[in-house]
C-alpha cells in the first residue's frame, strides 16, 4: 500500500509542474506578445519621425563610427537566481542625441518603445529559463514514476 501512496504523490508532483508549465507558456506568450505590440509600434513611430524630419535625417548616418558608443543598458547575468537583470548605465549614450537637440516626439515614443521591448525580452528571456528548469524536473518526475512502476510489476 505504500508503494501506492508514493506514486500518488508523484503523480500529483508531476500534474502541479504541469500546471506550473502551462502558466509559464501562457506567461512567455504573452511577453512574446507584449514585444510584438512595442517593436510595432516603435516602427510605426520611427517612421513617422522619418517623414517629419526627412528620410536622412533618421537613417543609419547617424550610427557611431567615429568613436565608440557606450550603452544604456546592458544585462547582467544573475547565476544565483539563474536569470538575467537589465542595469541602466548613466553614464551612456543618449542615442536620440545623434538626430540633434530638437526632435520630433514620436522618436521619443519610439526609443521608448524600443526600451520596454527589451525590458519585455529580458522578461521573456527569465519565463523560459524558468520553464527549461521546469522541463527537466518534469523529466525527472517521469522517470522516478516509471521506476516506481516498473519496479510495482516485478
Amino acid at each position: 500500500m505504500g508503494h501506492e501512496r508514493t506514486l500518488k504523490q508523484v503523480d500529483n508532483e508531476l500534474d502541479e509542474t504541469c500546471v506550473q508549465m502551462v502558466q509559464l507558456m501562457n506567461d512567455y506568450l504573452v511577453c512574446i506578445e507584449r514585444i510584438e505590440q512595442c517593436l510595432r509600434n516603435g516602427c510605426v513611430h520611427l517612421a513617422k519621425s522619418r517623414y517629419l524630419m526627412g528620410n536622412r535625417s533618421v537613417s543609419n548616418l547617424q550610427l557611431p563610427t567615429v568613436r565608440l558608443y557606450t550603452a544604456r543598458s546592458k544585462i547582467e547575468n544573475d547565476n544565483e537566481n539563474d536569470s538575467i537583470h537589465l542595469v541602466t548605465n548613466k553614464d551612456g549614450d543618449d542615442p536620440i542625441k545623434r538626430f540633434g537637440v530638437l526632435v520630433p516626439g514620436s522618436l521619443r515614443i519610439a526609443q521608448e518603445g524600443f526600451c520596454k521591448c527589451l525590458e519585455s525580452a529580458v522578461e521573456a528571456t527569465n519565463v523560459q529559463r524558468k520553464m527549461e528548469k521546469l522541463q527537466k524536473c518534469v523529466s525527472n518526475l517521469k522517470n522516478v514514476r516509471n521506476q516506481m512502476i516498473k519496479t510495482s510489476i516485478l
